[in-house]
């Protein structure tokens, strides 16, 4: 048969607020700095995405990462894109809803059917590399689900802004984002390896481990896609290193982490 190539990995309490979440894995990119690897997408259930970034209820799923729209932030995510893209699909078919007092019942949102299992959610992953939070943060996404996505995984990269107060064992398949390499030093005392933001030809001067410039940043010469390179694979994948990267996107938001960076 041939392997499932997409399906919902998660369906209930974001581990963040409790507010209602889904993750959608699709086996499909035409990401060019990713390469082809799995994407998971991790969103607020009832609420479309753009209107969570507009509510700020995306703090369900990107908690108090800096980076925000919301917080006035500079992430490079185009949320009214692929990631809309992603929850309408979600919510195009109906589904039944196979447990509880409604068991039998359409729902009242349409979807993918039930979230797989863990035994489905390790044969979705198996063989391939896994992009851990293509949108949101792993951390609001309960752990085994990343462990059984990642159990016979060809590789993965991961990166999480809680570092600072979710569970430890998100270090294994996570680098801890960091906004400012002043803060490198605390992430590692945590069990963290780092991905750093830093201004043009800013260094990371305060980490006990080397720290490496991302080969599939610009600055670099793009010399690599995530799905061949997996040095952000946190303590369990591959790399040893921190690695560092110069903040991007559209000029409004570099703009935004410049200023963000002066007044720190």
């Amino acid at each position: 048969m041939a392997q499932q190539k997409s399906g919902v990995i998660y369906r209930g309490p974001s581990m963040l607020d409790g507010a209602p979440i889904i993750v959608v894995a699709i086996a499909k990119s035409t990401n060019g700095k990713t390469g082809a690897m799995l994407q998971t997408f991790i969103m607020r259930e009832d609420v479309n995405p753009v209107e969570a970034l507009k509510s700020k209820l995306d703090s369900s799923v990107c908690g108090d990462c800096l980076a925000r729209p919301s917080n006035g932030g500079w992430c490079y995510v185009r949320v009214e894109q692929s990631v809309a893209g992603v929850w309408k699909c979600y919510h195009k078919l109906p589904f039944k809803v196979t447990t509880g007092a409604r068991k039998g019942e359409l729902s009242k949102y349409a979807g993918y059917a039930d979230a797989l299992e863990p035994t489905q959610i390790t044969e979705l992953g198996r063989g391939r590399t896994n992009r851990v939070g293509t949108y949101g943060d792993p951390a609001a996404v309960p752990m085994y689900v990343w462990d059984a996505l990642n159990s016979e995984a060809a590789g993965w990269n991961g990166y999480t802004h809680q570092w600072k107060t979710c569970a430890p064992d998100y270090a294994k398949y996570c680098m801890a984002s960091i906004d400012k390499p002043c803060d490198t030093l605390s992430a590692e005392m945590l069990g963290y390896r780092c991905f750093v933001a830093v201004l043009p030809g800013e260094t990371v001067t305060n980490a006990r481990t080397k720290s490496v410039g991302c080969p599939a940043a610009k600055e670099n010469g793009q010399r690599a896609q995530c799905d061949t390179c997996l040095g952000c694979g946190g303590n369990a994948g591959r790399g040893t290193t921190h690695r560092v990267i110069e903040v991007h996107g559209v000029d409004y938001k570099t703009k935004r982490y410049n200023a963000y960076r002066a007044a720190a």
